[in-house]
């Protein structure tokens, strides 16, 4: 059960460090004006480091094939996998533009 709760806290880390920059990328669209929010996509580009994330997300999945590998609990596995994907798509998913 280690190997699996451990998973899911990287992955749960991953999470919420996406968020963080989401939410940093929401504050700096809602300070600039009109012109620099039009070409946006442009001055998003310095936040990329929110790609290196997803190095917690491999390690992660590591711990979960060893998890798979020794006969843990099935629902801390399926939850790590769960908990991995969403942590993956939110590394690649923009949600700062939701609210907007």
């Amino acid at each position: 059960m280690k190997f699996s709760v451990i998973s899911i806290l990287l992955s749960l880390i991953t999470i919420l460090l996406s968020i963080k920059v989401n939410v940093n990328i929401l504050n700096y669209y809602l300070s600039t004006d009109g012109k620099t929010q039009a070409l946006f996509g442009l001055t998003e580009l310095k936040y990329s480091y929110k790609y290196y994330f997803l190095i917690i997300s491999l390690i992660s999945s590591l711990f979960l094939f060893l998890a798979f590998k020794t006969k843990e609990l099935k629902k801390f596995k399926y939850l790590g996998i769960f908990i991995l994907s969403s942590g993956i798509a939110s590394v690649f998913i923009g949600f700062w533009k939701w609210f907007v």
